[in-house]
């Protein structure tokens, strides 16, 4: 059987940035594809050169999957995203034509998942509260103070996504006591992952001895994450944001971590993603900031392009698709 013609759909820098020399190889020896990247205006400039691409690769930058560009494309039966998010590009045009999607969210959340535990193990030991005081050459309160990671010890994960789900595995193997909230999660999600279910968002909150954020970021849950959760936090505990700024209300977030220094915050993700150095939260000694660094970065990048080949190869030899994206369930996977 002759192999089907693919094509990249990215920029060139991020088209080296999450496939590497393995997975396009692997790419080319799957389909038809001379490794060029190419731009929605290349496309559209020349639609007969790409009348027979049926498989489409992206990531990060991909084009918007509009009609104009879907009819430049009229033989593309497949989309293999090597990102996590794909509620951007997505329109109506795109599912009307049934192309087959995946995307590498489960990829992403590895590196997400990770940074979050690990950030969790830090908060446990009361690292903040130390380093701070040892730099003001203050004493500070006895170390058996230190909740630790083991029985006892509550983590509070709300929303079980993929990232949700993956850092209560990997908690729930330190044997610390883990909960989430998700109203919308089945019994057998929570016991697949290694959760109690937790009887509200207050009770996280208030009970927890540090508490990671997973919700995605849509209408619905925008300033989800109130002040008064802020308050109601015990002192010592750490709330960690590896989610979206929009899903709290960086304010009030604000007001009561300027209120209360014996509460922390790790916060990757802002509101205005281009303001960290002027930031009021960089200037609290109880709040971390870092990036937005806790998913993919660098080689981890790779391990999307890993799994968008994958896909392609799943795909080609008809066996199930581990990561498909349905109109129904884009929202919630990615």
């Amino acid at each position: 059987m002759p192999r089907v013609k693919s094509i990249f759909l990215l920029s060139e820098e991020m088209k080296d940035v999450i496939y590497n020399d393995a997975a396009v190889a692997r790419i080319q020896r799957l389909t038809v594809n001379n490794g060029v990247p190419y731009s929605r205006e290349d496309v559209l400039a020349d639609p007969a050169s790409f009348a027979d691409v049926e498989i489409g690769f992206s990531g990060w930058g991909s084009p918007t999957m509009d009609e104009e560009f879907l009819d430049a494309l009229p033989s593309l039966k497949a989309y293999f995203y090597g990102a996590g998010s794909v509620r951007s590009l997505l329109t109506d045009a795109f599912w009307e034509r049934d192309i087959v999607l995946t995307s590498a969210y489960t990829a992403n959340a590895v590196p997400v998942a990770e940074y979050t535990v690990a950030m969790a193990n830090i908060s446990l030991k009361r690292v903040w509260y130390y380093n701070n005081q040892l730099r003001k050459s203050e004493g500070f309160e006895s170390k058996h103070l230190i909740p630790g990671m083991y029985t006892g010890t509550k983590v509070g994960i709300i929303s079980l996504g993929a990232i949700g789900r993956l850092v209560c595995s990997k908690l729930s193997a330190l044997n610390v006591d883990v909960f989430a909230f998700d109203p919308f999660a089945d019994d057998a999600t929570f016991e697949a992952c290694g959760a109690e279910r937790a009887p509200s968002l207050d009770w996280i909150f208030s009970q927890c001895d540090a508490i990671t954020l997973h919700t995605p970021c849509l209408p619905e849950t925008e300033n989800m994450i109130t002040g008064n959760h802020f308050r109601q936090m015990q002192a010592g505990s750490t709330f960690i944001n590896t989610s979206r700024g929009m899903v709290v209300d960086e304010p009030a977030m604000t007001e009561v971590l300027s209120e209360r220094p014996d509460i922390y915050a790790v916060i990757d993700v802002l509101q205005d993603e281009g303001g960290y150095s002027s930031s009021p939260l960089g200037k609290l000694p109880n709040v971390f900031l870092t990036p937005h660094i806790a998913g993919s970065m660098g080689r981890e990048c790779h391990r999307m392009g890993a799994l968008a080949a994958e896909e392609c190869e799943r795909y080609l030899s008809g066996q199930p698709l581990v990561t498909q994206i349905t109109k129904e369930n884009a929202v919630r996977l990615a």
